[in-house]
């Protein structure tokens, strides 16, 4: 048998023992795409917002001059659509990234069937 005298106590400080280092800081986590998500929902509720405008507006009246205000339109529903196809891949903020990703396809629906039916009036 072996004497316990020979072992160290364990309630005795130990002094001689140097620190521990810190562990390094944990990496961003991966697939947190919010902001990806509010550019979607932002950009997808602009688009909405003008094609019902022009929608209800085209009834009212004849609206003339506004063809660079339909390309800039053009461009945010691919800008919404793009970044509703990266919500996908969220594993965070999930029901953020699946509204981004709703935006982001009605804009683009929307700018495929009203825009590209009102650009025949606005181009034609």
């Amino acid at each position: 048998m072996v004497a316990d005298d020979d072992l160290p106590d364990s309630l005795e400080p130990a002094l001689g023992i140097p620190p521990r280092p810190e562990p390094p800081a944990p990496p961003a986590p991966k697939g947190d795409l919010r902001a990806v998500s509010v550019i979607a929902i932002a950009t997808g509720v602009v688009v909405v917002a003008w094609y019902l405008f022009l929608v209800t507006v085209s009834v009212i009246t004849d609206i003339d001059g506004l063809r660079w205000v339909q390309v800039g339109m053009w461009v945010l529903a691919v800008v919404s659509f793009v970044c509703g196809i990266l919500c996908l891949n969220a594993r965070m903020a999930r029901e953020l990234a699946a509204a981004g990703f709703i935006a982001g396809v009605a804009a683009l629906l929307l700018s495929i069937s009203i825009g590209l039916a009102t650009a025949a009036d606005l181009f034609g």
